[in-house]
């Protein structure tokens, strides 16, 4: 009995001990945070923990005693069956392999297949299953970008380094480096970051390793090419402040800009060069731009100092401003259809100042085209020629006097020779003819022959400069003689003319004919300007060295494009004049060491100035 009642005692007690184990066992299997169902020998589904069928979403029924293939893509049954069967052999197998859920839709999942023995014996299989899609995508994903990244460092143009910081190492080299620097990347790893770089840069990548900061430093420096020229590189780096055991990785990422480097300072040189060539277009030329509809869009100074226009005035407003009106229509018409074409156009034009003064400009009008061909700026450049232009019309007045005064002095000589033949005649009939009659045919003979010596000596005054004989002159008694011969054409005009003695005058040293002639000529021109009347009014002044003479009339005026043109050779504004006598007088008082000069305004009437050096002054010279 008492044998009996040990053997029971200890049943009991192991019997104890294995309700435990079946707790343990059935708490894991209840409480596991994952799929885990167990498989009988053939395959069938015996037990499903509680997650397992939360996830499935499916009822028990649909799930307990169907086989394990049912839930299983259809391509992977077979390695999943010769996985299980290793488990029936009492193998612990591990898989991966793709489920499917209720609604058919496949998820990755990680398999591990444990034999279940009963008494040393395989009587199933519990299967542990881990849903593992999300980690393949993120190795799916990591993969890529480690795939890119390598594809990125190997194929670009940029060269890329790896370097340890602590032990200043280089530890990867991308192979960008034989392409620009001329050696492969294993010249660079495991050398200094500093072994090509140019003396004058080591201290730039010593601060970089110095450097903590962890926002990325760009810097540029230069490095030597296998071929021996030296390559600037502009430098970005970042610190990866936890590396491998601790240590700091600085990740440098350099760019080939010896090119960029060079087109900059070419760059520079040319905006220098710019820029001095405009500051010397701006001190030599009249320089202004206007846009694509001919409005002045700029101008620089000297444009504004010779137009006498502020910016202000100019801005906005085009060219015509400038008109003076000495240029047809026509001529404007060419200029435009040349520039609007895109050709360059050049030439001369007559402008006129703010003030209203004449003013000549060599022009050069340069198109801007855009990328189609049609102009979308001018830029206009002038000179200021109009210096140039007035020793051009005195060359030319010079060239006519010259002619002019050959042909008077032929003309002259080849008229005196029968000129003083017929005189002598002409005096030697009068002495033979008494008759009252003949008497006064020959008396006209006569002066008309001195009327013709007259006209040749004005020719002889146009020629070479002749010896004349100056004699000491009251210039009050010369007027007074003056208006004695004029008077009467005066009075036929309806012409007034008065004479007033500003200062006590000085005597004068002159050819009393020739100064005579000066003045009767510009009072006549005065009183021929005024046929409905007017007056004329002589003024005289005296200085320590000269006398001068000013006549003014109260006609009509001189326009302005006539006025420059008066005393030029054939050049007049009477309908039957013939250009010469305002020259002749010109010549006249310039062989008299004097000036001549002539002030008109429309409506205003006519100034001839007219100064002589004094008697004192001529025997001073």
């Amino acid at each position: 009995m008492v044998n009996h009642s040990d053997n029971i005692v200890i049943d009991k007690h192991e019997f104890y001990q294995l309700y435990k184990d079946f707790q343990k066992f059935e708490s894991l299997f209840a409480h596991y945070p994952g799929v885990m169902y167990s498989l009988d020998l053939n395959g069938h589904v015996t037990d499903l923990n509680e997650f397992g069928h939360k996830l499935s979403r499916q009822n028990r029924e649909d799930i307990i005693h169907k086989h394990y293939t049912r839930f299983i893509l259809q391509t992977d049954h077979e390695r999943v069956t010769k996985s299980f069967r290793l488990t029936v052999e009492g193998h612990v197998t591990h898989l991966q392999t793709t489920f499917l859920n209720n609604e058919g839709v496949p998820f990755e999942v990680e398999l591990v297949n444990i034999p279940i023995y009963i008494e040393n014996s395989v009587e199933g299989v519990f299967t542990i299953v881990r849903d593992i899609t999300d980690e393949r995508e993120n190795a799916l994903a990591l993969r890529d970008s480690q795939e890119k990244y390598r594809l990125i460092a190997e194929h670009t143009s940029d060269l890329i380094s790896l370097v340890n910081v602590e032990r200043d190492l280089v530890t990867y080299a991308s192979p960008s480096h034989q392409n620009i620097l001329g050696y492969p990347p294993d010249y660079y790893t495991g050398s200094s970051i500093k072994l090509d770089v140019h003396p004058d840069d080591q201290s730039i990548v010593a601060d970089l390793l110095q450097n903590t900061s962890r926002y990325p430093q760009v810097v540029e420096f230069r490095r030597k090419h296998a071929n021996g020229s030296w390559i600037t590189l502009e430098d970005r780096t970042t610190l990866i402040p936890f590396g491998i055991k601790g240590e700091r990785l600085l990740v440098v990422v350099s760019r080939d800009i010896t090119e960029k480097k060079r087109a900059e300072r070419e760059l520079q040189n040319t905006l220098k060069q710019l820029k001095d060539l405009k500051y010397a277009l701006d001190e030599s030329a009249l320089v202004s731009v206007t846009d694509e509809e001919g409005k002045i869009t700029s101008v620089n100074d000297k444009f504004c100092e010779i137009t006498g226009y502020k910016e202000k005035e100019l801005l906005g407003n085009d060219h015509l401003l400038l008109d003076s009106g000495y240029h047809p229509p026509s001529f404007f018409d060419e200029m435009r259809s040349t520039i609007h074409s895109g050709a360059v156009w050049k030439g001369e034009i007559n402008n006129i100042t703010k003030e209203g003064k004449d003013f000549w400009v060599d022009t050069t009008i340069v198109p801007f085209l855009n990328d189609i061909g049609v102009p979308y700026q001018y830029v206009y450049i002038r000179k200021d020629i109009t210096d140039r232009k007035q020793a051009e019309e005195l060359l030319r007045t010079s060239d006519k006097l010259s002619v002019i005064g050959e042909l008077a002095a032929g003309v002259a000589h080849e008229i005196r020779n029968p000129l003083t033949s017929l005189k002598g005649f002409t005096q030697i009939l009068k002495s033979r003819h008494q008759d009252d009659d003949d008497q006064e045919f020959i008396e006209i003979m006569l002066s008309e022959l001195d009327r013709i010596n007259m006209i040749v000596n004005e020719f002889m005054v146009l020629a070479r400069p002749q010896a004349v004989t100056y004699e000491v002159t009251n210039i009050q008694d010369l007027i007074a003689n003056v208006r004695t011969l004029i008077e009467t054409q005066a009075i036929l005009n309806n012409v007034q003319i008065y004479t007033r003695v500003i200062h006590d005058l000085r005597e004068i040293s002159c050819s009393e004919n020739q100064i005579k002639q000066v003045l009767i000529n510009v009072i006549k021109n005065g009183i021929e300007a005024m046929p409905e009347g007017g007056e004329i009014i002589i003024s005289l002044y005296s200085t320590n060295d000269e006398v001068m003479i000013e006549i003014r009339d109260n006609g009509p005026g001189i326009p302005e494009h006539q006025l420059s043109h008066l005393g030029e050779p054939f050049y007049t504004t009477k309908k039957k004049g013939n250009g010469l006598g305002l020259m002749i007088c010109r010549r006249i008082v310039q062989n008299h060491q004097g000036t001549f000069s002539i002030e008109s305004k429309e409506g205003m009437g006519t100034v001839v100035t007219i100064t002589l050096p004094n008697e004192k002054m001529i025997r001073e010279r």
